[in-house]
């Protein structure tokens, strides 16, 4: 049995601009590949839409998508799903669907899901959490799928839901988590789960989410990241890796990449400055934007990220790139994020730090005196001078003087 494995389709995104039919043309270029390739049924990991609530137009543009998926030759097979509402069997006309929700699309506990308005229709198969069989010629292949939870609680529901490989199929694990080996930083309120907290016996794991594409070998598992169809976050690795579709081959156990044709390009500039002026802001930027030239004919994204600190006497205002924005109007679309500090600003900094360094020095200087002082006395080590020197430095006379005459 072959499954297409794409994600992150967010139907709706960037409603009204000059991109908004960018994700359902995306997505039906997914579908194509996976029509090319011969597949029995397509796994969408969530986030199918950009938001809980689409608008009527792009409900209308999701239905279309799906339609070509319906429009296909019926699969000989069979698809039965238990979920929290009980067992239902689908008979999709066409090639099946099977989908978990995504943080963009789902919505909170008593609220219709629009996931859940399709999997009625029979337009697709919905887990949240359950798990599908599907059926062909005598193999089974098992898709266990558990749709977005908050964060700092996947590592905890994904433990207490505990999903267990059927033996002798092929099982399919479906999740939509960020996971903490691929952020670069460690917050339980971004991502709890780590590779290792992924349970055993698995044949292949499939995360969305995650808006690039990557693959890992997890013992005798394979982890996918499936990456989005279409650009939203800007992300560095959304520069140097292409958006595409998997194919898996349960039999042979095989996994091909299937990039998708004729896709937007991203320029991802990360440049960074040291008590620059404006105009070497401008000047850089400019020639970073004119840098981003296609052969593709379509008009490609850049990512302006400029950080750093400025030349005393300015501040972010006055770096204004109206200028070098208009020169690129219609040869790229340009997303800017300016997080710029003032060098007197960080002279203010420094020299708070070596004025807290300079009072803990006094501090220690003085303590050393005190110690050095009752070496010379009778008192010697009779009670504790560190205690006694901070009573001192807070004005605590009586309390210090208790401290010395109780231990002589």
């Amino acid at each position: 049995m072959k499954l297409g494995l794409f994600s992150d389709t967010h139907f709706g995104f960037a409603e009204g601009t000059e991109r908004e039919s960018e994700c359902f043309e995306n997505a039906v270029k997914a579908l194509k590949i996976c029509f090319d390739s011969q597949v029995d049924a397509i796994l969408v990991s969530g986030d199918i839409f950009d938001e809980s609530l689409p608008s009527p137009e792009t409900l209308s543009r999701s239905f279309d998508v799906f339609l070509h998926a319906f429009q296909k030759p019926k699969r000989q097979l069979t698809i039965k799903v238990h979920s929290k509402h009980g067992e239902k069997e689908f008979d999709f006309s066409g090639i099946p669907v099977v989908a978990i929700h995504g943080n963009h699309d789902c919505r909170s506990i008593g609220k219709t899901n629009i996931l859940e308005v399709f999997h009625k229709s029979g337009m697709l198969a919905y887990l949240q959490p359950g798990k599908a069989m599907i059926e062909k010629g005598g193999e089974k292949v098992f898709v266990h799928g558990l749709s977005a939870v908050p964060e700092k609680k996947a590592r905890d529901v994904l433990s207490l839901w505990n999903p267990v490989p059927v033996p002798g199929c092929t099982n399919v694990l479906l999740l939509h988590q960020a996971f903490k080996e691929f952020l670069p930083f460690q917050d339980d309120s971004i991502a709890s789960l780590s590779l290792e907290d992924l349970p055993k016996g698995f044949d292949l794991i499939v995360n969305g989410h995650l808006h690039w594409v990557d693959t890992h070998k997890i013992g005798e598992t394979i982890f996918v990241l499936n990456g989005s169809t279409v650009t939203t976050q800007m992300k560095k690795l959304e520069s140097v890796k292409e958006k595409g579709v998997f194919v898996f081959d349960t039999e042979s156990k095989k996994l091909d990449f299937f990039p998708l044709p004729a896709q937007r390009k991203l320029f991802y500039f990360d440049l960074k400055f040291e008590n620059a002026k404006p105009q070497e802001v401008l000047e850089k930027a400019r020639q970073a934007l004119q840098s981003c030239k296609v052969d593709t004919g379509i008009v490609p994204l850049a990512r302006l990220k400029l950080s750093g600190s400025l030349a005393i006497g300015t501040s972010s205002l006055d770096v204004d790139l109206s200028e070098a924005l208009s020169e690129v109007k219609g040869k790229a679309i340009v997303s800017v994020s300016k997080n710029f500090f003032s060098n007197s600003f960080k002279k203010k900094i420094t020299d708070l730090r070596s004025a807290q360094k300079s009072k803990q020095s006094i501090a220690s200087m003085g303590l050393e005196i005190l110690e050095k002082n009752l070496a010379e006395t009778d008192f010697g080590e009779a009670f504790d001078a560190q205690e006694v020197f901070e009573l001192l430095s807070e004005d605590k006379i009586e309390e210090a003087a208790t401290a010395v005459l109780s231990k002589k």
